[in-house]
């Protein structure tokens, strides 16, 4: 029972409870604050006559942070691995983060150890964030998977550098006092190709400006190379996790359940998800008919000739519309927060064509709720 609960408040899905995504939240402030804090301590004298107040406040936030850490220990400890959980969660990079969070600030405390520690460690529990940053862990994926193109990039950049200062060398060396080495040389070589140009060391001679010229252009080109790289590799992470969420939010569908793989996966790729807020209007009676919506989750209400009635997760609408080619016959309101999944009217046409039961399920749905509205008219 505990672990069930321990797991819920853990969870990262996008649809857990709102107990977790309270403590999800609770967490990201006190490391905020913490940080914050650490940051603001290199002030000297920032906080005067608040300073006491501060330091139990500063405290308080790293208790909140380390019992993160003995909270997420349990977790593991209580799940059916145990000391196989235990030790992926404290060896894994966000146990070390967590770990690290608190654990050198509060030795540092106790100890004694110099001031310079807490302000070290302390800027380091920021990393503790990145559990709960996509973009991070997006940044992450793209290094591991595009790290060969980005190292071929490097290893030019570091050719270039390598060969352009050693160029300048040779050209200026009896002119120009920061170029009397191939390491001094490197400075200016490294400025330039990166579009810095300081100004701190610039060629002397005509040659050595004509090479300098040349440089610098080779530079735009150079540092455009690593940027296409992880832009492209962005893309198609955003595209991936983008598509994978979709998969998981369909197979939880019940009308979607008969669905084979290659189906879902399909139709994946067509749906688009979007949230929406309470008391948003989706759609206006008489309005033209663009898409259908899947409940994922929260409720809407549907107000027409079939009477107002409410739909839960799992159920859909819209869908008359699309089958009669007419223009909208009900209202469809949010009663609460929901996350829909949106296919549109041409999408619809295609995905339709091609899995005839799911077809004929719509055409039954539409058939009932159209006889009910003619029951309650008549």
């Amino acid at each position: 029972m505990v672990a069930q609960w321990l797991e819920t408040l853990l969870s990262r899905d996008p649809l857990a409870p709102r107990r977790a995504k309270f403590y999800r939240w609770f967490i990201m402030l006190a490391v905020v604050a913490f940080t914050g804090e650490t940051v603001l301590d290199t002030v000297p004298g920032i906080f005067g006559a608040w300073e006491p107040v501060v330091i139990l406040a500063d405290r308080l936030f790293l208790t909140v942070v380390a019992v993160d850490f003995f909270v997420r220990l349990a977790a593991a400890w209580l799940s059916p691995e145990r000391w196989q959980a235990v030790v992926g969660y404290v060896f894994s990079p966000f146990g070390l983060f967590d770990l690290i969070a608190f654990a050198p600030v509060a030795l540092s405390d106790l100890l004694g150890w110099p001031h310079d520690v807490d302000t070290a460690f302390g800027i380091l529990a920021f990393l503790k964030l990145a559990r709960y940053s996509p973009a991070l862990e997006t940044l992450g994926a793209v290094l591991l998977s595009e790290w060969r193109p980005l190292l071929s990039a490097m290893f030019i950049m570091a050719l270039l550098v390598l060969f352009t200062s050693t160029v300048l060398y040779f050209v200026e060396r009896h002119l120009n006092p920061g170029m009397i080495s191939i390491p001094h040389a490197m400075w200016w070589s490294v400025v330039t190709l990166a579009t810095l140009g300081y100004g701190d060391v610039v060629p002397l001679s005509a040659l050595g400006k004509v090479l300098g010229a040349f440089v610098g252009v080779l530079g735009l080109g150079m540092f455009a190379l690593p940027a296409s790289i992880l832009a492209s590799g962005f893309t198609e992470e955003m595209r991936r996790r983008n598509f994978v969420n979709t998969w998981h939010l369909v197979a939880k569908v019940p009308f979607f359940a008969k669905l084979q793989a290659a189906q879902i996966a399909q139709l994946a790729a067509l749906l688009k998800m979007q949230r929406i807020i309470s008391g948003e209007v989706l759609m206006r009676e008489g309005d033209d008919a663009d898409c259908m919506y899947f409940l994922i989750s929260g409720q809407v209400q549907v107000s027409g000739p079939a009477g107002t009635f409410v739909l839960k997760a799992g159920d859909f609408f819209g869908e008359i519309a699309l089958l009669q080619h007419c223009q909208r016959t009900a209202t469809v309101s949010a009663l609460t927060r929901c996350q829909v999944l949106v296919l549109d009217a041409r999408d619809f046409q295609q995905f339709t064509d091609k899995s005839p039961e799911i077809l004929a399920t719509i055409r039954a749905t539409a058939q009932a709720r159209l006889s009910q509205g003619e029951e309650q008219t008549s």
